[in-house]
């Protein structure tokens, strides 16, 4: 009866520790926060980095932020025109969703955009990717390859 108790004792125990024990998650080689440093287009590469961007992957969330160009945005006057506000406004992007990795593709799927549609269609897209050390490259269907350094 004795080694009932203790046996019992001791798989509740386990139990209980197994239950109320924090959960990890693995952390997979895209997590992290990345910057463009380049994009190739049509046999063209552009230089990124005088260009702000920002990509942020967690465990199953993304945000993304950028300007799209090869230029920086030029800095309003005292007081902007509609015409300058809606050119800078026209080249900057935001997105943010969740995401999945599968071997070597991230599937994305939006919650939030600049771009009103893409939050109501719930846009979806994929890329191949690799990674070697804090350098990441992205392989879109369309044929642009966009490399991110790792920031953080």
């Amino acid at each position: 009866m004795r080694r009932l108790t203790v046996l019992l004792v001791g798989v509740v125990a386990a139990g209980s520790f197994l239950a109320f024990r924090p959960m990890t998650t693995e952390v997979t080689a895209v997590e992290g926060v990345w910057t463009v440093i380049h994009i190739t287009s049509e046999g063209e590469t552009f230089d990124r980095t005088q260009v702000p961007s920002i990509l942020i992957l967690t465990a199953g969330h993304y945000a993304s932020v950028a300007v799209r160009g090869t230029e920086p945005r030029e800095t309003f006057p005292e007081e902007p025109t509609d015409e300058q506000r809606l050119a800078a406004w026209g080249r900057f992007f935001a997105s943010a969703g969740t995401y999945e990795v599968n071997a070597n593709e991230i599937h994305t799927k939006v919650i939030v955009a600049r771009n009103p549609n893409a939050t109501v269609e719930q846009a979806e897209g994929s890329s191949t990717f690799e990674v070697d050390g804090d350098t990441m490259v992205r392989t879109f269907s369309n044929g642009v390859v966009v490399t991110y350094t790792r920031i953080e």
